[in-house]
């Protein structure tokens, strides 16, 4: 029963920790409209990887946390520079002819293109360990632990759940993928060609955000 508590639980809270805009979430949605479904689904497919490993250390590695928080702000300014930086090039870039039909190196340079954006975002780590602690001390479930964790690397609630982070921001992801392929003549119409611009001043508001947050 844990194992199915722990999938689920972590399945939830990935689904609605990723439905804001992200940068992950504004590529997909780009790759959606401008190249096709599969494109997207691809880079959904790359960008849901890194849940497992920040996931996973998050579980097994509060020692790496407490390493990793020390440099939280350097690592965040770092990261919202990098932010800034492909923002400006989603802007000022050159629009390309777009590419229908995938190849197996389309794919792959999609899934590549999402795994490394996802990569980019260690906060997951802090995201997890927050959730775990609340899970674990029975915040949400009247004193008793939603689940339990064993000291086993290979208990399966553990890997479970790190599936089930996996699984929901994967589901996020199919689902604006869905949407933005339905609805892509009426973003066209709406946004027309400025939706490369558009993705720029998402990256660069973020990149924006994570410096201020941690700067100041």
């Amino acid at each position: 029963m844990d194992i199915l508590i722990a999938f689920g639980v972590a399945a939830f809270f990935s689904f609605m920790g990723s439905v804001f805009l992200g940068l992950v979430n504004a590529a997909v949605i780009d790759a959606a409209i401008n190249r096709s479904e599969k494109s997207a689904l691809w880079l959904a497919a790359g960008g849901v990887i890194p849940e497992l490993p920040y996931t996973l250390i998050a579980i097994f590695g509060s020692s790496y946390v407490s390493i990793l928080e020390q440099y939280k702000s350097m690592i965040s300014i770092a990261l919202g520079i990098v932010f800034i930086v492909m923002g400006l090039g989603y802007m000022f870039c050159k629009k390309k002819a777009i590419e229908v039909a995938e190849t197996g190196s389309g794919a792959l340079a999609h899934f590549t293109k999402g795994f490394f954006l996802a990569l980019a975002n260690p906060q997951l780590i802090f995201y997890w360990s927050g959730y775990l602690i609340l899970f674990q001390t029975g915040t949400f479930s009247r004193g008793e632990p939603l689940f339990n964790f064993t000291e086993s690397f290979w208990d399966p609630t553990k890997w479970s759940f790190a599936l089930g982070a996996v699984a929901g921001a994967f589901l996020i992801l199919y689902i604006y993928t869905k949407l933005a392929v339905r609805y892509k003549n009426q973003l066209l119409k709406l946004i027309g060609d400025n939706l490369s611009f558009v993705i720029g001043i998402v990256f660069i508001i973020i990149g924006l955000f994570t410096i201020i947050k941690n700067a100041f």
